[in-house]
């Protein structure tokens, strides 16, 4: 159990990094990610985006990371499901 909530603090310590950077853009990184310009990120998408930057992972990796984003099980990552997944979950700390 605690290796989950340290996964999730590790994540949520990310999506507020992330939100803090003034140049990122989360509907600009979606659209990097979706290649194929359909709406939707699919796990070949994500697995050449990973590999780009020297990241190769398994299959069963990428399985989980695209179940982490893909909250309505329908084997894809829609929009409002990425940006859910990578804008900050709890409140900002001051």
């Amino acid at each position: 159990m605690n290796l989950h909530f340290d996964c999730e603090v590790a994540g949520e310590i990310l999506r507020q990094k992330l939100a803090k950077r003034p140049y990122f853009d989360s509907s600009e990184a979606f659209e990097a990610l979706d290649q194929n310009d359909k709406g939707y990120l699919t796990i070949e998408e994500f697995k050449k985006a990973l590999n780009n930057y020297g990241i190769y992972t398994s299959n069963n990796d990428l399985k989980s990371l695209v179940k982490r984003f893909d909250r309505d099980e329908d084997g894809r990552v829609s929009y409002k499901e990425f940006i859910n997944e990578i804008r900050p979950h709890s409140p900002k700390k001051y």
